[in-house]
Parts: structure tokens; C-alpha cells; sequence
């Protein structure tokens, strides 16, 4: 795991200072070793998270002629099997590294590596004999790579702040971006939160050759309705042939020559991966982590403490309070680089410093599971949503809609569920076959928000609608599915990699030199999941069926049954403990602050803090906890990265070394 940044001026000479400057912003992603090249017009760096191969593994990595340079962030599953077919090739190797594996991968396929790979990864790739650099990012979008171009040339990154310290940056927030994120809750595509500066989508590489710039997509998700289903003779035999597949994506993942640990949410998802890891080692000391909190309305540690006691993990738990996230906040939108429109990272922020602390690089994850087998309330709601339609004036079909949220103490509450139904009822009705059928709640949600836009953000949304872009990064094959289908691929596309991987992911987890690994989301297993029949991931309204009937026996009948719990943290509450927030918050939601920016308007605001400061359940709802996220985190990073620009991220050892070829 690294972090890697670079790059290419068509017309001068590279300065290696600029190197220095970008590598030591992103120095919390890879503390082990900072190195780099500089070529003429190309610089090329990595900084390094030593995890395989800890003396061989070296980079940047280049060829005997000094031609071609590779460095990568992350971490190449299937690379011994590529570096044997290579051995078999004629390729000669000096270590075992991944990093050697790539170089001499390059040479024989070019292009055409990518869709070999199996891993989390991103990859640049100079190769100075054609004059052209290629840029990869892994299948679902777990390691970030960012890249901008200009007349002068292309820079590239692992993080947005290292882009920033090139001396002709000049950041400014992109209104889509944001008008995206309070849609979507997330960007699509390939849009940033800054003009200018494009990430590369999951599953794509970029080749840059003289000014022009072409992404070529080599990987696409399946469509789990197009594909040719297994079949198998029960329900048994199903959950034995998860319990495989998990076994060695599990195994896969594992590899490092370094301690891993794992994350214990006490939902099933993790649950199933702490026990199936647990059993591999062979030991009854895996380290296990989790997050508590003080509220009891977001705690989980009485599920978690049920897997503990029934494995005899060696367990860390934090407790995470409302002021802790209010107080790190600042420095999570930091490392997000995007609008949040909630605090969830925060917490795990915090954890991925604790296991830091303990002494570990790699922590597995149970991330993944929900969208490939069916877990989120957005699949069971589309279920209700159709069945109600067809009898909208049915009181028993109604009801139903109470079953997304029985674990919540409120909607035991009638008067609660009947505010429920009402607000559920609109959105029966599909008169226009709308191919986002699934889509249109959260999606009305966050349009609903649109009365605390600006002038900036009013006028771009009379020209722009957002769905346009998300419908550009959907597949061909996405109106051939049905309403489920079409909502998995929407989460895939968009929340998945854009936010869960990215935000909760790796920019939290790095943020500490963290690497996590996704059991979950490893190629094979999202092959397997995707052919697995429907009503063994959705049965009924019962979400991710064959993954609790898998682990029914092995982890506590609690866990096994325990309804889906989304992940929450804190928001409003986070920040107005006792009616008062920081200071910070003070001084960026002021009229001021707000009439200098023109993102939001200022009024509205003003009532939003009010209501916040005398909070009770009956007058702040969600969109009231969404809408404050949205526009703090917002206002955190135009003062980070557009008011500073990004100067503060510069943390690291300006005297890192740098090779001159």
C-alpha cells in the first residue's frame, strides 16, 4: 500500500522540488520509505506502506534503460501467478515484489495487463520509448487516483492535496459536484469536488500521449439478471458454496508479511469474516476492532460483545462521543476532498488511529456485502414500493413499509408510522416507467435540500441536471434489469466506490496508514454473488438470506437473525452538544462566511442552526441532519483547499530522496 503522485511536462524540464512538495502531502499513505524520479519532463514518485516483500518492494520501479517507470498504490492478489507466467514468458526477476511483477507485466501485454489484474489497486506508468503514460484503477474503485491536464501537461495523484502543490494550482469547488452530492449523496462518474481535477472511474485506465487523453474502460460490474444463475439442489448447499467462495477470497486477501487485524461492526457481514479468518490462522488471538458510542441510539457493542465472547477475540473498542466528531471533523473533510452528507467517517476515522496505535497495517472489513447480496433497506423498500402500488389503498401493504425500521424505537410509535406511510405514498406511482424507479425517495430527499442553495448553486441548477452524468456512467445492459437489479447497479456505481470505498474506505483508513481489504468485493466472489438466484439474497423482505443461513451455526443466533442496522453516527447532535458548537463551526456557517462563498443562503442557514441548537427528535428529521453535513463540510473544504489551498497538507519530510535518471 502507498500512495503515489507524478508528473509530465511536455516542454521543460521536471522540478524535483514539486515532487517533494506532492509526496510529502500524502505522506500518512505510505510512512515507510518516500522515493522518486525524475526524468527530464517526467517525475514519478511513491510513498510506501511496506506490507509485502518489505525489502524487495521498492519504488518507483524502471527498466534496465531507464525508459519505462511504474509506481502503485495497493495490492496485486493473483501477482505470484502473473509472475510465474511471466517466469515461463522469459522475464527475469531480482525480488518477489509486486512492484517488479508490473514493471515486466507492462512490457510483454502493454494495455492489456490491466484486465489480468486481480486487486486493489491504482497504477501510473511512464513509458518514455512511445511517450505516453497509462493510469489504472482497480475494478471497484478501492485505492483513489486523481489526475488534471493542461497545455503544460498532466499531473497525477493519489490524493487531491498532493495535486495542490503543484505551483500553478489554483482550486475551486465545481457546483456539480456538489449538486451531485446532495442528489446522490456522493459524486458520479468521473467528477471531483474541485473544477479541473477528474478522478479516474473504477475498473478504467487513461493513456495520455501528447496532450490527448483517452479512458478506456476494461472492466465492467455484471448485471446480476443477465447472467446464468447456479444451480443447486438446496439452501444448503448454497450456503456451503458461500462459505467456500468467502474461504478463499478471504485467503486471497490475507496476504501481507505483516500482522492483519479485522474490523467487528456485530452485524452479520463482519461477523462472517472475523470467524472465517479466524479459522485460517489458526489462533485464538486475532486482534478484532470497533467502534461504540456513548449514545445508545448509533451503539452496537452488545452485538459486537456477542462475537467476542463467543470466538475469544482479542477485541479493542472505542468509544466515540458526539464531541470527538465534532472535533476531528475538520481533519476527516480534509482527507475526504468531497462534500460528506453525513458524519459516519468520523468514527472510523478515530478507529483506523487506534489500530494504527496497536501496531498493524491491514484490517479486514465487511464492506461489500450489502450491495452484492442484497442487504440495504433501498432493495427491500423498491419491493414494498412495487406490492403497495398495485393496491395503494391497502392498510396491510402499507404497513409493511414499518418493517424497513422496526429497530428503530421511534416508528413503534403509530404517530411515527403514519407519518411514515404519508411519506411513502407519493412515490407509489410510475407513470413515466421511470428506468430510477428504486431511486426516487432518496433521490426526492435530497432535491428537497435545494432551498438552502446560494445564488452560485441556484443558477447552476437551473442548467444542470445531475442524473444526466450518472446515466453516462451506468452499463449498457442497465435498462435490460428490473427494479432490483437497476438499484444495485446505481449503489455499485455510484454510493459504493464513490463514498463507501472512498470516504468511509481508504480515505479514512490511509488518513493513519491503514490499508483495508475487502473479503467481500474480491473479483471471484463477485462473480459467484452475482450468479447466486435472487431469492437467496433477497427472500422476501429478508436481506442477504443465504449469508445468515450460512453462518447460522458458526457465529451467535442473535448476530445470525439480527436485522440490518445501517451505519450511524451523530450529526446534528455531533455538533450542537448542549445547544453550543465549536468555534469552527461558528465561523464558517456565519453570514459572513456564507455571503463571501454564495453556496448557500445565508438565511436559511441561520434557521437550520436555530433548530439545531434546541434539538429534539420532533423538529430536526433527516433531511434537516443531511442538510447541516452537507453544507459544514462543504464550507470545510472551500477554507482547506480553495481560501488555503491545500498549503496546510504539506506535512512531510521535504527531504525525502528523489533519484535523477
Amino acid at each position: 500500500m502507498c500512495g503515489i503522485a507524478g508528473f509530465i511536462n511536455k516542454s521543460s524540464p521536471a522540478d524535483p522540488t514539486w515532487l517533494r512538495n506532492m509526496l510529502s502531502a500524502i505522506s500518512h499513505r505510505g510512512p515507510d520509505a518516500l522515493s522518486g524520479i525524475v526524468q527530464e519532463g517526467t517525475a514519478i514518485g511513491a510513498a510506501r506502506l511496506s506490507i509485502v516483500d518489505l525489502e524487495g518492494g521498492k519504488q518507483p520501479a524502471f527498466t534496465a534503460d531507464r525508459k519505462v517507470i511504474v509506481a502503485f498504490n495497493g495490492e496485486i492478489f493473483n501477482y505470484m501467478e502473473l509472475r510465474s507466467d511471466l517466469l515461463e514468458k522469459g522475464h527475469s526477476f531480482r525480488t518477489r515484489s509486486e512492484i517488479e511483477t508490473l514493471l515486466n507485466l507492462y512490457l510483454h501485454y502493454r494495455e492489456e495487463m490491466f484486465s489480468r489484474l486481480r486487486g486493489q489497486f491504482a497504477i501510473a506508468i511512464w513509458d518514455g520509448r512511445e511517450n505516453e503514460l497509462f493510469l489504472a484503477r482497480d475494478r471497484m474503485g478501492i485505492r483513489p487516483l486523481f489526475w488534471s491536464k493542461s497545455n503544460e501537461g498532466i499531473v497525477f495523484a493519489s490524493e487531491i492535496k498532493a495535486i495542490s502543490q503543484m505551483p500553478k494550482a489554483s482550486l475551486r469547488l465545481n457546483t456539480h459536484s456538489i449538486l451531485q452530492t446532495f442528489r446522490f449523496w456522493t459524486n458520479v462518474n468521473d467528477t471531483t469536488a474541485f473544477d479541473n481535477i477528474l478522478q479516474l472511474p473504477p475498473g478504467s485506465y487513461l493513456r495520455w500521449s501528447g496532450g490527448t487523453s483517452t479512458c478506456v474502460r476494461y472492466w465492467e460490474w455484471p448485471i446480476p439478471g443477465s447472467l446464468e444463475p447456479i444451480k443447486l439442489n438446496s439452501d444448503v448447499e448454497y450456503a456451503e458454496a458461500l462459505v467456500e467462495n468467502l474461504n478463499w477470497s478471504i485467503k486471497r486477501q490475507a496476504m501481507a508479511d505483516v500482522p492483519v487485524a479485522s474490523y467487528l461492526s456485530g452485524g452479520v457481514d463482519s461477523s462472517a469474516i472475523a470467524t472465517l479468518f479466524n479459522d485460517q490462522t489458526k489462533r485464538l488471538d486475532l486482534h478484532t476492532f470497533s467502534v461504540a458510542f456513548d449514545d445508545p441510539q448509533y451503539d452496537e457493542s452488545a452485538a459486537q460483545k456477542l462475537m467476542v465472547d463467543s470466538h475469544n477475540f482479542k477485541h479493542t473498542t472505542i468509544t466515540v462521543t458526539p464531541a470527538d466528531i465534532a472535533a476531528v471533523f475538520p481533519e476527516v473533510v480534509r482527507h475526504a476532498e468531497t462534500p460528506l452528507f453525513r458524519t459516519a467517517p468520523a468514527p472510523l476515522y478515530l478507529l483506523s488511529k487506534r489500530v494504527h496505535e496497536d501496531g498493524y497495517k491491514v484490517v479486514m472489513t465487511g464492506e461489500g456485502a450489502d450491495e452484492i447480496l442484497l442487504g440495504y433497506d433501498i432493495f427491500r423498500e423498491t419491493t414494498i414500493r412495487r406490492f403497495w402500488s398495485r393496491q395503494p389503498g391497502s392498510k396491510i401493504r402499507g404497513n409493511l413499509i414499518g418493517r424497513l425500521y422496526d429497530y428503530l424505537p421511534q416508528y413503534k410509535n403509530p404517530r411515527y408510522l403514519a407519518l411514515l406511510l404519508d411519506f411513502y405514498r407519493p412515490f407509489l406511482a410510475d407513470d413515466t416507467n421511470d428506468p430510477h424507479y428504486a431511486m426516487a425517495v432518496r433521490w426526492a430527499n435530497g432535491k428537497a435540500l435545494s432551498g438552502y442553495f446560494g445564488p452560485q448553486l441556484k443558477a447552476a441548477s437551473q442548467s444542470y441536471d445531475p442524473i444526466n452524468d450518472l446515466n453516462a456512467a451506468l452499463p449498457k445492459g442497465y435498462l435490460a434489469g428490473d427494479d432490483i437489479d437497476r438499484a444495485q447497479c446505481v449503489e455499485n456505481h455510484c454510493l459504493l466506490s464513490n463514498y463507501l470505498l472512498s470516504t468511509q474506505g481508504d480515505r479514512m483508513s490511509m488518513a493513519h496508514s491503514v490499508e483495508g481489504r475487502y473479503p467481500y468485493l474480491d473479483d471471484e466472489f463477485i462473480a459467484f454473488a452475482a450468479r447466486l438466484p435472487r431469492k437467496l439474497k433477497l427472500r422476501g423482505l429478508k436481506d442477504k438470506f443465504i449469508l445468515r443461513k450460512a453462518f447460522a451455526g458458526r457465529i451467535p443466533k442473535a448476530i445470525a437473525h439480527r436485522p440490518k442496522v445501517a451505519y450511524q453516527a451523530p450529526d446534528l447532535k455531533a455538533f450542537f452538544v448542549d445547544g453550543k458548537a465549536p468555534d469552527y463551526v461558528y465561523d464558517l456557517i456565519s453570514r459572513t462566511s456564507l455571503s463571501d462563498t454564495g453556496i448557500f443562503d445565508a438565511g436559511r442557514v441561520e434557521q437550520l442552526v436555530r433548530k439545531a441548537k434546541s434539538y429534539n427528535l420532533e423538529r430536526v428529521g433527516m433531511r434537516d441532519n443531511m442538510a447541516f453535513v452537507l453544507i459544514l463540510s462543504t464550507m470545510l473544504l472551500h477554507e482547506s483547499f480553495v481560501k488555503n489551498k491545500g498549503k496546510a497538507a504539506v506535512v512531510g519530510d521535504a527531504k525525502l530522496p528523489i533519484i535523477i535518471l
